[in-house]
Order: structure tokens, then sequence, then C-alpha cells
């Protein structure tokens, strides 16, 4: 049974389904129609923790309202946004889990997945399990959008483990306790090669999924393509120094 052996890859502890919002009034019922019962599937126990980085719209309000009817969610809400990195620091502090899953909150990876990342961590016994597009497919994603990411990827990959296919998604499973031991600098979307990198420094097992990758299908992204490319260029010089 797949909500069995989930509970069991982590323990029977709890799993923290960590998603930052901002100013994402208009996605919030897609995540509570999708997430809660892709997390109900797997039988095992669960909270979902929702991180509101500042939001001007009726984010809050919603949440609120969310919570009423939903006990195993929790919301916490920064005053001013501290960007992605931040809200997963928040997250990272604030989980009760002793896994914590990673989502956008655009539910570009459907959370259909986190099944896939917890029976592959069932698979392997690795201390984090990597959701990769590159494997999975990226179906509707425009090629714009896709170039930036083969190039990242690929320079990433000559500077950290050339057996990885992805290190910018952020759809991702790890261990809370690995996660707490980091040193986390970034705030932005390239936290999420900071951790990896980090993580595979550190002597922890990695594994990939296959996980496919889609469009947003509400609201606006919050990603702002040249200051994010600045921070990855800030990391990989910080990363190749540091070898």
């Amino acid at each position: 049974m797949p909500g069995a052996q989930a509970a069991r890859s982590a323990e029977d502890a709890v799993l923290t389904a960590l998603v930052p919002c901002l100013d994402e009034a208009a996605g919030l019922p897609r995540i509570e129609r999708e997430l809660f019962p892709a997390l109900d599937a797997l039988d095992c126990d669960y909270e979902v923790l929702l991180i509101d980085d500042g939001s001007s719209d009726a984010t809050p309000s919603l949440l609120k309202e969310m919570r009423s009817r939903r006990p195993n969610l929790r919301s916490i809400r920064h005053e001013k946004t501290l960007g992605i990195g931040g809200s997963l620091k928040t997250g990272i502090r604030e989980a009760r889990g002793e896994w914590l899953v990673f989502l956008d909150a655009d539910l570009t990876f459907s959370p259909r997945d986190i099944k896939t990342l917890l029976l592959r961590q069932l698979e392997t016994g690795a201390d984090c399990v990597s959701g990769s597009p590159m494997l999975g497919g990226m179906p509707g994603v425009p090629f714009a959008r896709r170039l930036p990411s083969l190039l990242l990827n690929t320079l990433y990959r000559g500077l950290l483990d050339r057996r990885f296919t992805a290190f910018t998604p952020m759809f991702r499973l790890y261990r809370v306790s690995d996660l707490r031991d980091l040193r986390i600098r970034s705030d932005g979307f390239e936290v999420s090669v900071e951790i990896l990198a980090r993580l595979l420094r550190a002597g922890k097992a990695v594994v990939e999924a296959p996980t496919p990758l889609s469009v947003r299908e509400t609201g606006s992204s919050k990603l702002r393509r040249g200051r994010e490319l600045l921070a990855h260029a800030r990391l990989a010089w910080f990363l190749l120094v540091n070898r």
C-alpha cells in the first residue's frame, strides 16, 4: 500500500508540506483543492505549512478561511517580503515533521507527485529526493522558459555533480534535521541550488525522481529573471571559489 510505505519511509513522523505564498489569492483555491487530497491519499500524518511572504492581496484573509476548514493547516505571515529563500528558512525553523516537501504555490509540480518522491526515498533510503523535470518532462512549457533553466543546470552540473540532471527546481523531499544543520545564505530562487550543493558536500545521499513540470494556471510568477540570473552568477562564483 503506497500510503503505508510513505509513512514507513518517514518513520511514522509527520510530513510537512511547505508552500510559500506571495499574492497568491487567485491560486489558493487550487492549492486547497489539489494539495490536501494528494496528501490524504498517502495515509500518513502530515501538516501543510503556508508562508505568507508579505502579501498585499487577499491572501491573508483567504488563509484564515482555509484554516477554519483544515485543522492540519498552519500559516505564518512575514510582515515584509523576504523572498522564497526567506520563506524556506522560516518553514525549516517551524516545521513539525521529520520530512519536508517543498512546493511552489503555482503547483507547476503536481501535488500528486509527492507520492513519487516518497516512494523513491523508500526505494533508496536517500536523505533527499529531488524532483527532476529533465527526467519527467515539461509539457506545455515554452522553450523561452526552458532555455535559461537548461543553461543554469548545465553550469551547475559542471560545478557540482554531473550525475544530476536538475539543480534549480524547488520540488524536493528533505530530512528536516539535515536542513537545520545547513547555513543557508540565499533568499531568492537560487536557494534550491545552494541547498543541494551543501547537502552533497556534507556527504548526504541525494537521488532524483522524474517529476513533470507544467505551466502556471493562475496568478503571476514572482521570479524576476534579471535579478535571479545575477543571484545565480553570485552563487556560482561562491561555489567555484569554495570547492
